[in-house]
């Protein structure tokens, strides 16, 4: 592909930008996990955590990187390349009282500091795997926006998603309209 995926142009900045600007209003403090070959191409980012295995073993392993570099309680987690999150993913994450994931969308997720140990078992395995051995459930986000968990595969997808854009911009306005701007749920790193 050329450029790492989420430095991929959108939107006049990047692809990591839109998804930060979708999850940084949910949590106390935010990072970007990325291979460690490609740290430097991140310098312009303030919190960056190179993944703590040097060969790329999956998602799992960002999320045991995540969980070591976290000083709070939990740990959410998104995707690079899904631009349109909702607005209140963590919220209702956490209304499932336990580790949970996206179902379909398992990056998407909520994990307890006290899970690393376990995690790291699980390193190169699935995330649902994972979830499973934590008794973590799978949530549903059926009333989310069509184009919610939208995620640019390949730079083909990208005209897609400058077009799926207008789209998003509404529903968060309008989410917000019909919650005054308030959102549930604890705050997470």
């Amino acid at each position: 592909m050329g450029t790492h995926k989420p430095l991929l142009p959108f939107l006049g900045k990047t692809l990591v930008d839109a998804v930060i600007a979708r999850a940084r209003p949910q949590v106390r403090r935010l990072a970007i996990d990325v291979p460690r070959t490609m740290a430097a191409a991140y310098s312009s980012y303030p919190d960056v955590v190179p993944d703590l295995f040097d060969a790329q073993q999956g998602p799992v392993c960002g999320i045991v990187t995540g969980l070591e570099w976290l000083d709070g309680e939990w740990l959410a987690t998104f995707p690079c390349d899904a631009p349109f999150l909702p607005v209140d993913l963590v919220a209702q994450l956490a209304a499932a009282g336990g580790p949970a994931i996206v179902k379909g969308m398992p990056v998407c997720g909520l994990w307890p500091k006290s899970a690393l140990a376990g995690m790291r078992t699980h390193v190169g395995k699935s995330v649902r795997g994972a979830l499973a051995a934590l008794g973590g459930v799978e949530i549903d986000m059926a009333d989310a926006p069509d184009f919610a968990f939208f995620n640019v595969n390949e730079p083909e997808d990208l005209p897609a998603a400058v077009q799926l854009a207008s789209r998003a911009d509404e529903a968060v306005r309008d989410r917000r309209r019909g919650s005054g701007g308030a959102s549930a749920g604890p705050r997470t790193s």
